[in-house]
């Protein structure tokens, strides 16, 4: 069955939800997991200068996103690796993808997007962008949270 299974963290309920799951699935086929979780960045408007990238997340509180979900992991048997990585938000998806082929992973396990009504419009769903690029299989865990 699976044999390498990236998993994206991000610290929520969701997350935690995704975590859950991969944990039981890995438990159940006996893969290894890689955890990431992505620092996301933003470029705010610079007029001709063309913007400034603005980091949303301190590098301390992501290295202890990714070091809770491999505490999890590990508690519960299951060999796991982690990173943080960074990017821009709106290149999430496609770091994911390209981390999972880097990784040889054979699933790559995702929370829903947190958006909904107007806000989903708005904003880019990392969870659909890797459905639509992943050359592997990709694990959409919901979970009863709310934002």
């Amino acid at each position: 069955m699976y044999k390498n299974i990236l998993t994206a963290v991000d610290g929520s309920a969701h997350g935690s939800a995704v975590l859950d799951e991969v944990t039981s699935l890995a438990k159940l086929t006996g893969a290894a997991v890689h955890v990431i979780h992505i620092r996301p960045s933003q470029i705010i408007a610079g007029g001709l200068t063309g913007g400034t990238v603005f980091t949303v997340e301190e590098a301390a509180e992501a290295q202890q996103v990714v070091d809770d979900a491999l505490a999890r992991l590990r508690a519960a048997g299951i060999t796991a690796d982690g990173e943080v990585d960074e990017g821009l938000k709106e290149d999430l998806a496609g770091i994911l993808v390209e981390r999972a082929a880097a990784l040889g992973s054979d699933l790559i396990a995702v929370g829903p997007g947190h958006y909904s009504g107007i806000a989903a419009l708005l904003h880019t769903s990392v969870s659909r962008g890797v459905a639509k690029a992943a050359p592997v299989s990709v694990l959409l865990v919901r979970s009863g949270a709310t934002v």
